[in-house]
């Protein structure tokens, strides 16, 4: 039995224009980091007594007799990009809720990808493995979405990535010291707003050329936060973390709501400095940077809903 282990991730700086549609124009520059909270993916080769060819157990559990059958997308299109015909079983646990806005659904894909790669005996490195998953999810199966989630996926760390105008692109640490990733994460918050969303309609909604004036001020914010980070500025990250949210939230009326908003204020009244609903709205994660000596009363009011996570410095592993 093969085991995958694949990040999650909290994506600050740049989101929406890592889209085809403002990229191939402008370029991107996307900044955040993988974290310590994981999908695992378990397979093998069904054993040839059982009455059903593929397995696939996540939120349910599917018996086929083709591959070709699986509801599954993710695991549908992996299993058609490889060509593998043979009957497998897939089991897929998680430390986060899907449909949160952390990037799981191309964790799935990248840690799938992995270890069915290991299954057929072929090496598949870190960029080939985050190329391969952005063909399956945005070319094979034709979702809507970005790129960033499965280059994450796929390198972890804390990084800034650069997307050029025809979809190729260059992953680099960001030069932060361990002083300053210890302070980070002090000052820093994930709260779980409670819902989940499907986040497809949201993501289309994204995909509109007329909002590239306001893609390109986000993607401005994000070369100022690029300097903030090489600064170790934490206190203007985080401002600078409220105007990119505030831009997105302009995109489209699916990114945020009522109850969204009425949470941001109250995490705002608590000491955050500035935060952003993770991935393409509707639902999910509020990532929030906080000022000094705050994280402890914030947690205490947001217990039920806050979540410690830490960075992932590995991205997809294989650890059996």
């Amino acid at each position: 039995m093969i085991i995958s282990k694949t990040p999650f991730r909290v994506s600050l700086f740049g989101g929406s224009t890592d889209y085809p549609s403002y990229y191939k124009k402008h370029g991107s520059l996307i900044l955040g980091f993988a974290m310590d909270k994981y999908c695992y993916i378990s397979l093998r080769r069904t054993p040839k007594i059982f009455n059903y060819k593929t397995l696939v157990s996540y939120s349910k559990l599917e018996k086929v007799s083709r591959n070709s059958d699986i509801e599954h997308n993710g695991a549908r299109g992996v299993l058609e990009y490889l060509k593998i015909k043979e009957g497998v079983e897939i089991h897929h646990l998680c430390d986060l809720p899907s449909q949160t806005g952390t990037g799981s659904s191309s964790s799935f894909i990248v840690g799938l990808l992995n270890a069915a790669s290991q299954l057929k005996k072929k090496s598949c490195e870190t960029h080939c493995l985050a190329e391969t998953a952005i063909e399956v999810e945005r070319v094979l199966l034709g979702e809507p979405g970005g790129i960033q989630d499965q280059i994450w996926a796929a390198y972890g760390g804390v990084s800034s990535i650069h997307i050029r105008q025809d979809g190729s692109f260059e992953v680099k640490p960001l030069p932060l010291s361990p002083q300053f990733k210890k302070e980070f994460l002090s000052r820093c918050a994930l709260i779980y707003t409670g819902k989940k969303r499907n986040s497809f309609d949201i993501a289309k909604s994204h995909d509109n050329k007329k909002t590239n004036g306001i893609k390109r001020t986000i993607h401005n914010i994000s070369t100022s936060a690029y300097k903030a980070f090489h600064q170790e500025d934490i206190d203007s990250i985080g401002s600078l973390l409220h105007q990119s949210w505030e831009q997105k939230k302009k995109i489209s009326p699916l990114i945020s709501c009522d109850s969204i908003e009425s949470l941001y204020s109250d995490l705002q009244s608590h000491g955050m400095i500035g935060g952003k609903l993770l991935g393409t709205g509707g639902a999910g994660f509020i990532f929030c940077i906080l000022k000094p000596g705050k994280k402890d009363k914030l947690i205490k009011k947001f217990s039920r809903s806050y979540v410690s996570f830490g960075f992932d410095e590995e991205g997809s592993q294989i650890i059996n």
